[in-house]
């Protein structure tokens, strides 16, 4: 039986990476595109051909995050770990959107379509709730209190009240 489960966790690392692979893949195709708009290179197929890895790359988010949240409780600390890499590409996601939004309101092309600006909300609410699960995912799978190690306070034997003034650093004003 648990080799069976340590199967599947095996598969769904494998799916995770692999989708991840993908979500880093689309980013970085997402930057190439990003960079060439205000440059000699920049028309109206750029800015399309933009849109279109932009809404790829959150594409690939989306079926990422549907493969990740389903799995975050019960799985161990590799996957965890994946899911924070994966919170960094949305992340990127987020700061190349908002690049592109500047790019596009500085060098505007006329019948060039919106890229950025219908993205920019749900890219935000997306990174919002997966560190928000994330988040909770640590809170809870902690060990509970009772069973921390809490390091006492240490007492030192000069703290009495009639003593303070030797507690004082003496200083020279002169």
């Amino acid at each position: 039986m648990s080799s069976k489960l340590r199967q599947a966790s095996v598969l769904s690392m494998r799916k995770l990476n692999e989708l991840l692979g993908d979500c880093n893949s689309s980013l970085s195709s997402l930057r190439v595109h990003v960079q060439q708009i205000g440059t000699s290179n920049d028309s109206l197929g750029l800015r399309r051909e933009t849109e279109e890895v932009a809404k790829a790359c959150f594409q690939a988010c989306e079926s990422t995050k549907a493969t990740v949240l389903p799995q975050l409780k019960k799985e161990g600390n590799s996957f965890s770990q994946c899911v924070t890499c994966f919170i960094g590409c949305v992340s990127g996601l987020l700061l190349e959107l908002k690049r592109c939004y500047a790019m596009e309101t500085t060098f505007v092309i006329v019948d060039a379509p919106l890229i950025a600006e219908p993205l920019i909300r749900p890219v935000e609410e997306m990174l919002e709730n997966l560190e928000n699960l994330i988040t909770v995912h640590y809170s809870t799978s902690e060990t509970s209190p009772d069973s921390k190690i809490t390091s006492q306070r240490r007492k030192t034997g000069r703290c009495r009240p009639q003593c303070v003034c030797t507690d004082f650093v003496k200083t020279s004003y002169a």
